[in-house]
């Protein structure tokens, strides 16, 4: 055979060699002209190769390295790139004939598979390395049986538990290792237990007991211990029972703030006029309609609304209560609404949930919701028709389930014509109207109210007065009552404060209750001048209080003083607020 002959068909013997490797394979000249791509080049990048020789390495693979190595003759091994989701690992050589270099070659081998199977073991390994560092926790022993009961795994701490090695205990029954254990049973059943006592020589262990299912078969169970020893669980116990006893008391506090605590029971009074509104307020309970209820200052319309929201469907739900003319106006909004962190200087971090929010499910009460200004209304009227609220600050509207129970010492309706309320929010809150009547109106309620103030003033503050006298009671029955129940509740706190007696005698009743009916007050000494002029300054503003018919703007403009410094009177003086 000639030696063209044998170096052509050893040309085609290298040929086929090149393109039945698993390699790919990529020959390009001096010029970077592509002349060879073998099939395993063709399914790594996925292309045909007749469509490529002849074409710039570039156009296959852009700054391909390969041209550059055929340029300065520097061999590129081992190198890793990535080609699209693949991991390609090469060696490109430069080809050098006759001492001159005429082009390089690239072989390269997708290694994808290879990357993950290592990143799979190595996650595998860490793995291990994490249940290894559990299994041999220091602080908790563990064992594990199979369905045979028989000990597949058991940690240090439990093996020193038991006074065993490894080698003794793994593949034995556990009954022979703890004759006590209850495991066979959580085999048997399949129920887990917790918190068991185990008790072990002269040693004690809190235990959880599991079972090992797959597919819904029981193939074993693992036992551990809960704790090192006793001596934790009862430091874990400890601060468990503290945590619930906080609990419990934030729970109670949260409930003496949102919680309604009167019902119809404590409204005392046997008169036809407050028969009337007990009747038509219990009846009113029964729905989740709006109530107005109207009344004098004192006249108890909070109790009315506290019975009201504790007799009906939403008794479970909170009671907030908000006084809308205690309130500054530029809070008032916050208040009712709420408002989102950073929506105004000095905004509360995380936010604040408005009145409504906290009233949801439940119901909120409106105290003296004449007071509010018109933009106000208009707000709260929004929030009536459509149940939803916006904080300050937010963008998303809060859905609200809630009860509204306003209540106002002024006639809504006389606002109305003088255009201080709206008529459209008059109209969505006197659904239900209740009208109380005032003390001076039911001086038949007057005995059994004291009697019940009595009682309860006995208790707050550890006296054993036992009545009243029939003399002061006809002055207390006489008496107009401008404070309504409020007033006769304080008046009787400070009567009962001094009295050393068991029965309250005329003596012992106010100057000014005594003057009204046209009696001497025996008690009365000589006054002070700052005594007289404190006892004047209280009898102006309960008159005042009186002529307004309760309201305190109204009573505040009249005496020349702002309501801010009224309402401190009030509380100076232990008026009825």
């Amino acid at each position: 055979m000639g030696d063209a002959v044998w170096q052509g068909e050893f040309t085609e013997i290298f040929r086929e060699v090149l393109e039945s490797v698993h390699n790919g394979v990529i020959v390009i000249d001096i010029e970077g002209t592509i002349m060879f791509l073998n099939p395993a080049a063709e399914r790594i990048f996925n292309c045909q190769a007749e469509k490529l020789l002849g074409q710039h390495i570039y156009s296959l693979v852009p700054n391909s390295a390969l041209f550059a190595v055929a340029k300065s003759g520097v061999p590129l091994l081992s190198d890793k790139e990535k080609l699209g989701d693949k991991i390609l690992i090469s060696n490109r050589t430069p080809i050098v004939w006759r001492q001159k270099i005429i082009g390089a070659v690239s072989v390269f081998q997708d290694i994808t598979d290879l990357e993950n199977v290592c990143e799979e073991l190595h996650t595998t390994q860490k793995l291990k390395a994490t249940l290894e560092a559990v299994v041999e926790n220091p602080h908790e022993g563990l064992v594990v049986v199979d369905e045979h009961c028989h000990v597949v795994m058991m940690n240090q701490f439990y093996l020193d538990v038991v006074g065993r090695s490894l080698e003794e205990v793994i593949g034995k029954h556990i009954l022979e290792i703890t004759p006590g254990s209850q495991l066979p049973e959580t085999v048997r059943t399949g129920n887990p237990q917790f918190a068991e006592l185990w008790k072990v020589r002269d040693r004690e262990f809190i235990m959880m007991r599991v079972p090992i299912k797959n597919n819904g078969k029981i193939i074993g169970a693992i036992g551990k211990t809960l704790f090192k020893d006793m001596v934790i669980a009862k430091v874990f116990a400890k601060k468990l029972i503290q945590l619930e006893n906080d609990l419990d008391y934030y729970k109670e506090e949260f409930r003496k703030i949102h919680v309604s605590d009167y019902t119809f029971d404590d409204i005392i009074g046997v008169s036809a006029s407050l028969t009337k509104a007990k009747n038509l307020a219990a009846r009113a309970a029964q729905s989740s309609s709006t109530v107005l209820i109207t009344g004098e200052s004192g006249t108890g319309k909070e109790i009315f609304a506290n019975a009201i929201h504790n007799s009906g469907p939403r008794r479970k739900g909170p009671f907030i209560k908000i006084n809308c003319a205690a309130v500054p106006e530029q809070l008032l909004e916050s208040e009712f609404f709420g408002y989102n962190e950073g929506a105004f200087t000095g905004a509360r971090k995380g936010g604040k949930p408005g009145k409504f929010e906290l009233a949801n499910r439940g119901t909120i009460f409106l105290d003296e919701a004449s007071d509010m200004s018109l933009s106000m209304q208009a707000k709260l009227l929004r929030v009536i028709q459509d149940r939803e609220v916006e904080r300050i600050g937010g963008t998303q509207p809060i859905r609200v389930d809630v009860r509204i129970i306003a209540a106002s010492n002024r006639d809504l309706q006389q606002l109305v014509k003088e255009n201080k309320f709206r008529l459209d929010l008059f109209y969505r809150i006197n659904v239900i109207s209740l009208e109380l009547p005032p003390l001076r109106e039911r001086s038949d309620d007057t005995e059994p109210l004291a009697n019940q103030l009595i009682a309860k003033l006995n208790r707050d503050l550890r006296k054993q007065i036992k009545g009243i006298s029939p003399q002061a009671m006809e002055v207390l029955k006489s008496y107009n009552w401008p404070g309504n129940v409020r007033e006769l509740g304080n008046i009787l706190e400070r009567i009962i404060n001094f009295c050393t007696d068991d029965y309250i005698n005329l003596e012992h009743l106010p100057a000014q209750l005594m003057r009204e009916k046209g009696l001497k007050n025996y008690g009365d000494g000589p006054y002070t001048l700052r005594q007289g002029l404190i006892e004047a300054e209280k009898n102006i503003i309960l008159n005042a209080l009186h002529v307004a018919k309760g309201n305190k703007m109204q009573a505040a403009r009249a005496l020349g003083i702002h309501r801010s410094v009224l309402y401190r009177k009030l509380a100076q003086y232990n008026l009825p607020e």
